[in-house]
Parts: C-alpha cells; structure tokens; sequence
C-alpha cells in the first residue's frame, strides 16, 4: 500500500475499507458489491476488485471455521489483468 500511497493517496483508504468489507465481513458470500473471483488453473488464488481501478490478490487460508483471506498483491487493474497468466502466489 505504501507504493500506491505514494502515487494514488485517496485510493489507500478505499482499497482498505474494501478489503476489510468484501473479505473480511464477507469472504463467503457473493454480494454484488464485491467483484471478487476464484482465478481458473490456480490453486486457492482469488482476486477483488476495487472500484475497476486496483486489483488485489489473496488466498484463503486457515483451517475450516477460521478461514481469513491473505493478502499477496495488489497492483492497477491493467497491470493485473497482463499478469493473470502469470500470477503464482
């Protein structure tokens, strides 16, 4: 976040508000408000966007009962969607 700080420092506090809504609150549950998906050939990789302008990569992990989501990227969405093919988290 600091990387994007520098560059985009209104996004910071969307980008975790986001993050604390969609996978913290809801994780499990597919509400409209998050776009979030489970990326095709991955093992237990997702991804969430927010506001189609930041992307961020995460797995969910812990045993169930007690899954969180573990955050490994967040990058722009174009610079993203170039890097599908190739993320391996």
């Amino acid at each position: 976040l600091k990387a994007i700080e520098r560059v985009d420092s209104e996004y910071v506090k969307k980008i975790t508000q986001k993050i604390e809504f969609c996978l913290g609150e809801y994780l499990f549950a597919p509400i409209k408000q998050c776009n979030k998906k489970k990326l095709k050939g991955r093992v237990n990789t997702h991804r969430l966007h927010v506001q189609r302008k930041y992307t961020v990569f995460y797995k969910v992990m812990g045993a169930k009962g007690n899954r969180f989501a573990q955050i490994h990227l967040i990058m722009g969405f174009e610079e993203a969607h170039r890097m599908y093919p190739h993320i391996d988290l």
